[in-house]
């Protein structure tokens, strides 16, 4: 992988698809794909050392879901298996040790009365082997 970003969204969307069953996991989501679809959404990351060119970073990943329904329910169900499949994983991919910890999440209802989003945020500590 060749910096942090790329190795924690690619981590984060094998783990997903492997562990979503509720949803299909997209980085880009294709035009027209109903829901309930999961979203490798916004990624911010920070440099971990005070060194000018340190590769490592703590990544902060928002894994954003939506559902169409009449309850609530469906979304928080998602947004556990998220959470179940995110938190405490520790994966090495080429080049990278990464570690993820779920910090917060949030669920909205839109204005049509149907779809509910979600924000999972997981923070990423991404170390350069």
């Amino acid at each position: 992988m060749t910096n942090a970003v790329s190795a924690v969204e690619a981590a984060a969307y094998e783990a997903l698809s492997a562990g979503v069953t509720l949803a299909t996991v997209h980085q880009h989501v294709p035009a027209n794909t109903p829901p309930p679809v999961v979203i490798i959404a916004d990624m911010d990351a920070e440099r971990l050392g005070t060194k000018e060119g340190d590769p490592d970073r703590n990544v902060t990943l928002t894994v954003t879901s939506i559902i169409q329904g009449e309850a609530r329910l469906p979304l928080l169900e998602l947004q556990a298996e998220i959470e179940t499949t995110l938190d405490g994983l520790r994966v090495t991919p080429p080049g990278w040790t990464l570690k993820f910890t779920f910090q917060s999440s949030d669920g909205v209802l839109l204005e049509d009365g149907q779809t509910y989003v979600g924000n999972s945020r997981f923070g990423v500590l991404a170390f350069s082997n």
